[in-house]
């Protein structure tokens, strides 16, 4: 199957290499790239928090990218969002990585029920944890207003931001010109700009019988109507659950 890849190109090429190895033919669509923030990043470690929190491995690359020394903060506990994202926490050095499985919500119910067991109130006596989130431009939010109903103290610092690729209509015909099978979306953002993009240069008719494998329902919730038939959700939100979807469409 032909599969068109939306991921930013780092990342979008590991997904190639999963995808060969499934027989499949990886066509590589970067929507966005990601512009990190070394001065932002350098200021949220100097406040001392009891425990670091990230829902993406782009944060952890933002840090490696920054310059900042981390030896002072590899002790903290660090809660990550899957597996990939908790080992590029590992390989930074990290020693207490934390993992949670699913979205930013989730990642926040586990760091309640770590850091408040059995729904503790902050006192004097007893004072609320002190997390502090390494977040990306544009988010959904539901980590931090999941942990806004808890007594856990939480700081939000913007250390990369996601931004959109540029893409001209012949490259971007150029890529879909062989229709393809299969169409990866990993976000409510790339759904987004991919199909405003498909709808300023028509490209419509060469997706017109292409599958949107989605990462999660809040990401199918953005295909348009023309093509919501061929479009699913995986249960989880994973890469390994999307290619499990890909990989029943194409009877592997």
């Amino acid at each position: 199957m032909r599969v068109v890849v939306t991921r930013p190109m780092r990342s979008g090429q590991k997904t190639a290499t999963l995808l060969r190895e499934r027989g499949h033919e990886a066509i590589l669509l970067p929507l966005t790239e990601a512009v990190h923030k070394a001065e932002a990043a350098r200021e949220a470690l100097t406040r001392q928090p009891d425990a670091l929190a990230v829902t993406s491995a782009e944060a952890i690359r933002a840090l490696m990218s920054s310059g900042i020394d981390l030896s002072g903060h590899l002790d903290r506990p660090l809660f990550a969002v899957g597996a990939a994202t908790a080992q590029a926490a590992r390989e930074c050095g990290f020693e207490t990585v934390i993992t949670g499985e699913g979205d930013g919500e989730a990642l926040a119910q586990l760091v309640k029920t770590t850091l408040t067991p059995d729904g503790q109130v902050s006192s004097a006596k007893s004072p609320a944890a002190h997390v502090l989130y390494l977040a990306g431009r544009p988010r959904e939010g539901g980590f931090e207003n999941t942990l806004a109903q808890s007594a856990i103290t939480l700081d939000v610092a913007e250390i990369y931001e996601m931004q959109p690729v540029s893409w001209e209509g012949a490259a971007l015909r150029a890529v879909l010109d062989i229709p393809p099978d299969a169409v990866l979306l990993y976000s409510r953002e790339t759904a987004r700009i991919f199909f405003d993009l498909v709808q300023a240069h028509d490209l419509a008719p060469l997706l017109h019988t292409s599958r949107f494998i989605c990462i999660s329902e809040k990401v199918l919730d953005v295909v348009p109507t023309p093509h919501r038939s061929r479009a699913c959700a995986s249960t989880t939100p994973s890469e390994h659950a999307m290619l499990q979807l890909l990989d029943r469409g194409a009877g592997t």
